[in-house]
């Protein structure tokens, strides 16, 4: 499939995702969005701890998720809602499907790194405006002296101090664009796609093993394989969502600039308003990012299943094949990503003149034509045997019961 050919076929799949449902999408977007950005401009005032409210709050998310993934493959519940969410959330396996911590705490130490570099412009920044600048000034003369007085130097920080708000509003503004756009843009979609891949390559895999430890078997196995790919084409579908959010950023950015406020508690609440502003427009935008990053991936299957070395299609087939692989609704609508192996496949070294007279592997007439029919229990023994017999390479997920393992052991 040639490039052109590719996103042909993501634009028409991208349509699925525009229905009448879209506006509905949008609009139960909304709340997580407003709750994140009262938790985030007040996290200053907190010391960062309201940040970890974020986690009753990406059920919400998680349910938008849901709908739209069903728009765009029609599998799952059509009217997911946010009572569905927060049940998967904690009652089944899907707390980690964002990996919410680890993209946080990425942000901020990307943060951090860009305000100790930046610090160093700030007395340019507040010279833009008179009175900050005379602030500055005065506090360099403080420092400047043989001997700092810092009862002086704390009184008039506090008389004096909210004249900084405007170069710090600049500063923190400029410092937090690219860890913004990053939470924002790749670190939950990376994440995200990860765990939309892993149900392409092993639908229902949500019913074996947690959402966390799917992501991370999609990223350590599957996802290499199409990374440069999938970058590629995330960037060349979504470049005019990141330029719009740039535009609205410096724009907010500039506005936020004429508040004043002479409350030095309200100040942290004043510098922080640019970033967390961003966070309503950007989730908006990163909506339709995240459409077309499945719809890649979605279109993508060929090329990845070329791309999969062959010990991990067998070892895909395997853990697909496995008895105790649990199915349900993904499995019936994808079926097996991994075509069924040949005889050769499965026996390597079995001599090149032998002719077997039959293949452990289905074929096409032998393969079920309902779900019902082609549960793992209901696999013949002749198939579990084969199974069985080889050494699980690359993927294999072990789901056998401990009871089961212990009586292996004996």
């Amino acid at each position: 499939m040639t490039n052109k050919e590719l996103r042909e076929n993501v634009a028409e799949r991208r349509k699925r995702g525009f229905k009448k449902s879209l506006l509905l999408n949008l609009a139960l977007l909304i709340p997580p969005i407003l709750l994140t950005i009262a938790i985030f401009i007040t996290a200053l005032n907190t010391y960062i701890l309201s940040l970890f409210l974020l986690y009753f709050v990406l059920p919400m998310y998680y349910t938008v998720d849901k709908r739209m993934r069903y728009d765009i493959t029609g599998i799952g519940k059509p009217n997911f809602s946010y009572a569905d969410g927060y049940k998967a959330f904690f009652t089944k396996n899907m707390g980690g499907i964002f990996g919410a911590i680890g993209a946080i705490l990425l942000g901020i130490l990307i943060f951090i790194f860009l305000l100790f570099i930046l610090e160093y412009a700030f007395p340019a920044i507040a010279h833009c405006f008179p009175e900050a600048g005379q602030v500055v000034e005065t506090i360099g003369d403080i420092y400047a002296g043989n001997q700092v007085d810092m009862e002086y130097l704390t009184d008039y920080l506090l008389k004096n101090g909210h004249l900084l708000t405007q170069p710090a509003t600049v500063l923190i503004g400029v410092s937090a664009y690219i860890p913004m756009l990053l939470v924002v843009f790749y670190f939950f979609n990376n994440n995200l796609s990860m765990h939309y891949l892993s149900t392409i390559v092993l639908p229902d895999i949500d019913k074996n093993v947690s959402a966390s430890q799917a992501r991370g078997i999609s990223k350590i196995q599957f996802g290499r394989l199409i990374q440069g790919h999938r970058l590629k084409e995330t960037l060349v579908h979504n470049w005019p969502y990141y330029l719009v959010y740039t535009i609205l950023y410096g724009v907010i950015l500039y506005a936020c600039t004429f508040i004043t406020t002479t409350n030095l508690l309200v100040l942290p609440i004043v510098v922080l308003l640019a970033p967390s502003l961003s966070l309503f427009y950007g989730f908006l935008l990163d909506y339709f990012c995240l459409m077309n990053e499945y719809c890649i991936l979605e279109e993508s299957q060929s090329l990845l299943l070329s791309r999969m070395p062959e010990q991990m299609r067998f070892s895909v087939y395997q853990t697909y094949c496995s008895p105790n692989y649990i199915h349900g609704e993904e499995s019936a609508a994808r079926g097996c990503f991994v075509p069924a192996p040949t005889y050769r496949q499965e026996h390597p070294f079995s001599s090149p003149f032998s002719n077997p007279p039959y293949s452990s592997a289905p074929t096409t007439e032998d393969q079920p034509s309902s779900f019902a029919e082609r549960r793992p229990e209901q696999t013949s023994g002749e198939e579990k045997d084969n199974v069985a017999g080889e050494t699980p390479t690359g993927v294999v997920i072990d789901l056998s019961d401990e009871k089961d393992k212990e009586d292996n052991t004996k």
